[in-house]
């Protein structure tokens, strides 16, 4: 008997293993068995799968499920055998300062959190109507005022893409009654 080693048609990939070649019973020929080999297949290597092609073996990187990111953040995964990853792509995220626009937002959004947090907007609108008199209207209208202040203080530094626009040191801090 012979050993076989099969191999996929659709993909040239090592599909499960060898077989050992039957005799017919009554002719004494060997019986073919497609999408095998006699040629035995190379050693076993770290990280590739072999693949039979044009009558030989070869490896083909199997990267198969890893991740990488390119240099400006966009995650890629491999699909496919002998897919290989790129010289220079990253194994973890890299960190990305935001722009600009990004932490203007940011400090926007904070700012309008540190308000809320006193005043909702319910309150803003009941202290403006005057249902909680002249000194809630006054304290209402002087919390929206002081965060605005350091708002505008905060957007006008110029180390504002290296610094944390949610740091309590940036912000007025809150000694009124709503």
């Amino acid at each position: 008997m012979t050993t076989l080693y099969r191999y996929n048609p659709s993909s040239p990939f090592l599909l499960s293993g060898s077989v050992e070649q039957q005799r017919d019973a009554i002719t004494g020929d060997l019986v073919p068995i497609r999408n095998t080999t006699e040629k035995e297949p190379l050693a076993d290597k770290e990280g590739f799968v072999q693949g039979f092609v044009d009558g030989n073996w070869e490896y083909y990187v199997n990267s198969v499920g890893k991740e990488f990111w390119s240099a400006d953040g966009t995650k890629h995964t491999i699909k496919e055998i002998g897919e290989e990853i790129p010289e220079g792509t990253l194994f973890e995220a890299p960190i990305i300062p935001p722009t600009l626009k990004q932490k203007t937002a940011l400090a926007n959004a904070e700012c309008s959190k540190r308000i809320n947090t006193h005043w909702n907007q319910i309150g803003q609108m009941n202290a403006s109507l005057g249902v909680y008199g002249e000194e809630g209207k006054a304290n209402c209208a002087a919390w929206i005022s002081l965060n605005r202040t350091a708002l505008i203080a905060l957007l006008a530094r110029e180390d504002l893409l290296e610094i944390d626009v949610a740091d309590d040191q940036y912000w007025p801090i809150f000694e009124g009654a709503n």
